[in-house]
């Protein structure tokens, strides 16, 4: 049988968490692992759950030594992709979906435009359902807080391009 395939989640000194989602709920999987890399040279004590297919090792020594021993042992294999952070990940997706909606739009909707008009939208829908307060008006205080945030961001990046003698506006 393959070693199970874990990912690095969180490493301390002396701690580290792996996740092996491909044995999670697999209790008998686990247990096995959990009892391998208990034999494992470094590793003090070695907790599973079933449940979130985590695997949490205290240990001696830097986790990479501990990881790379269990893994000659063929106990599991590391997964060395560092995983992205699920924020940045989020901005990151954000960022390209309103690239996308830019170009499908010729530059005429953004993320921006599509928030303030959802804002609106569900601020009327809230308020003929006889939910204006205080979630219409909510709605509707962010829609204009929206358009404000982005006239100010926009008079802001003018007042930047202004040249300080007087002249022609930066290009």
């Amino acid at each position: 049988m393959t070693a199970p395939l874990a990912r690095v989640v969180h490493s301390i000194p002396g701690r580290t968490r792996l996740r092996a989602l491909d044995i999670k709920g697999d209790e008998a999987a686990l247990e096995a692992l959990r009892s391998a890399l208990e034999e494992t040279p470094g590793v003090h004590e070695v907790r599973v759950s079933a449940r979130t297919g985590s695997i949490l090792l205290e240990h001696d020594g830097s986790a990479e030594d501990v990881l790379q021993a269990a893994e000659s042992r063929g106990y599991l294999r590391v997964d060395g992709t560092p995983q992205e952070p699920w924020l940045t990940a989020m901005h990151r997706a954000l960022g390209e979906s309103d690239q996308r909606l830019r170009f499908a739009s010729k530059g005429k909707v953004d993320l921006e435009t599509l928030s303030f008009v959802g804002f609106v939208a569900g601020g009327v829908y809230q308020i003929f359902n006889n939910h204006g307060l205080p979630a219409g008006v909510t709605m509707l205080r962010y829609a204009v807080e929206l358009v404000t945030s982005t006239a100010v961001d926009q008079v802001r990046s003018a007042v930047a391009n202004l040249p300080a003698n007087g002249g022609e506006p930066k290009a």
